[in-house]
């Protein structure tokens, strides 16, 4: 019984923690062209 819920509290514990990772952010270029000449 004791094996059972430390290995649910793993599973829940890693699965809550993957909710919040993400990856690196990017702007499409297509949607959003980004300007050539650097603005001053």
């Amino acid at each position: 019984m004791r094996a059972k819920l430390i290995i649910f509290l793993l599973i829940l514990s890693s699965a809550l923690s993957a909710c919040g990772t993400k990856g690196p952010l990017y702007i499409p270029e297509k949607a959003y062209p980004q300007p050539t000449t650097p603005s001053k």
